[in-house]
């Protein structure tokens, strides 16, 4: 990988300048990576920071299925399974599960800690890649029978960010009896528009009337973005899926371009 990123020929000069981030990510920026990658990326330090934490698998519905398990010292603590994005990776949270497995106190003054799981959602990292035509409530599905099935917890709260927040959503919506508290990081739906509202007689306010016009322009002119990460992967068209997807997950500046929030 490394010896990718030390061959790659990038521009000598922009293509654009002085447009910011507008026209994508900066070559400068680019470049910027490229170094830190060279100069300041450790495999062995990544390693030693990954194996801290204690790694598990398990087969559910013929998938392997890795995950991180840290336990708390409190005998209360509270089952929290953390589910990460795409694209991403149980990494997302290795900065924050030793701390939250340790005893806090909230602002009323009540004592708690977390159990903390962290999956590989199914196609990610270390667990199997799921069949085709496979869903987000199958992920679901899958995180529910790892926390109670597998790990024995009768209830548990969750977190869901990006791509995970869409799981998360269906975890609550189809599995309340077991998931009894949920944070999203992202809502994995869009409000009613202008037209549903008026079908449903529904006057907003003034400040919900901004919020509609802002969501609106959104999904007029900012989408695009969106809709490609929705069918890059799994489109059937190669061109638009396979194709993209199998040239990023072996060529590292591609994907440094693909994913920056400037690209």
């Amino acid at each position: 990988m490394l010896e990718q990123i030390r061959s790659t020929q990038l521009l000598s000069q922009p293509v654009y300048t002085d447009t910011g981030n507008a026209n994508g990510i900066s070559l400068h920026d680019l470049k910027s990576l490229q170094k830190q990658w060279l100069t300041v990326f450790d495999w062995e330090s990544e390693q030693q920071e990954i194996n801290k934490f204690k790694h598990y698998t398990t087969l559910i519905e013929g998938l392997t299925i890795h995950f991180v398990h840290e336990k708390s010292n409190a005998t209360d603590a509270i089952p929290l399974v953390l589910l990460h994005g795409w694209p991403g990776s149980f990494l997302e949270f290795t900065p924050i599960i030793e701390e939250l497995t340790k005893q806090a106190t909230t602002a009323t003054g009540k004592k708690v800690a977390f159990d903390v799981i962290v999956p590989s959602l199914p196609g990610f990292a270390f667990s199997s890649a799921p069949p085709v035509k496979w869903t987000i409530s199958d992920s679901a599905r899958i995180i529910n029978t790892l926390l109670t099935q597998v790990l024995h917890y009768d209830t548990y709260a969750l977190f869901g960010t990006d791509f995970g927040a869409g799981i998360g959503y269906d975890l609550y919506d189809q599995y309340n009896a077991t998931v009894r508290a949920a944070h999203l990081a992202f809502l994995p739906f869009l409000p009613l528009n202008s037209a549903q509202l008026d079908a449903q007689n529904i006057t907003l306010n003034s400040l919900e009337a901004f919020e509609e016009s802002v969501t609106t322009e959104w999904s007029t002119t900012g989408e695009g973005y969106f809709l490609e990460q929705t069918t890059k992967v799994c489109h059937p068209l190669p061109i638009k899926g396979n194709l993209i997807n199998t040239h990023h997950s072996d060529q590292t500046k591609a994907q440094h371009n693909w994913i920056s929030p400037s690209g």
